[in-house]
């Protein structure tokens, strides 16, 4: 396993044990940090912990005018979400996945689920006709038998990148059971709509019941609160395409 000096920080000693756990970070159109976000607010999940890296940029969030660090940890019973509100470099996106593959693995996680997004320039999100598709990639054929009871199509064929792959690469080396749910996303403009569609399948994944209503119905606040994250995350995913193959075959 690779060493990091990326850390886990929890302010209090950790009562969660089994969790499921929930990574959003920022990718094309934001289907990760819009769903994670949602989340913890309809959930009402407290702040638990943070990711801290001298590899973090140095960058901070400002939310009911108190400063917060860009990578925080919610979570509450057996549902914990880990957020970012800043792109991954591909350094810094090396550690994270090594270091919450590794922490869920202690944890003794039921399931980590990563959720992101396929490029999909087909996908407008001016035109309310039916539901973005979601496809999921799972690192254990147990996981892969339930993809038609939660309404996700099998990715079959393609290339994975980012962090995301990162994630489920560790995952499959540490037998952490992983679930990577990725909806059809309009790539360069922030998503909410897919990120509602991908909600709606986690619901049947996990013990939760959150309703997409209010995200769909602010969408166009959110394209806007997150623009900028848009630009800057647009921005990195174009410096990792440089090093890297096509995302999708």
């Amino acid at each position: 396993m690779i060493e990091t000096k990326l850390e886990i920080k929890e302010y209090e000693p950790s009562k969660i044990s089994k969790p499921n756990i929930i990574v959003g970070v920022p990718e094309a159109g934001l289907v990760g940090t819009i769903s994670a976000s949602y989340l913890i607010q309809q959930l009402k999940l407290p702040e638990t912990g943070y990711i801290d890296s001298e590899l973090v940029p140095p960058v901070v969030v400002v939310h009911d005018s108190k400063p917060k660090r860009p990578i925080r940890i919610f979570g509450r019973d057996d549902v914990v979400v880990i957020a970012s509100e800043v792109p991954l470099n591909p350094r810094l996106s090396l550690e994270f996945a090594v270091e919450v593959a590794r922490w869920a693995k202690t944890r003794n996680s039921k399931i980590l689920v990563g959720i992101t997004s396929v490029p999909f320039e087909g996908r407008l999100e001016n035109v309310e006709e039916g539901k973005p598709n979601v496809l999921a990639l799972a690192s254990e054929s147990r996981i892969e038998d339930m993809f038609k009871e939660i309404g996700a199509s099998p990715f079959e064929e393609g290339v994975l990148v980012g962090t995301y792959a990162k994630l489920l690469q560790h995952c499959i080396d540490l037998g952490q059971p992983n679930l990577t749910l990725l909806a059809e996303a309009y790539p360069q403009f922030p998503d909410p709509g897919a990120a509602a569609a991908a909600i709606e399948v986690l619901n049947k994944v996990l013990p939760i019941q959150v309703d997409v209503g209010n995200l769909i119905k602010q969408a166009d606040e959110v394209r806007l609160r997150m623009r900028q994250l848009m630009a800057r995350t647009q921005e990195n995913l174009k410096r990792m395409a440089e090093t890297t193959p096509s995302v999708y075959g």
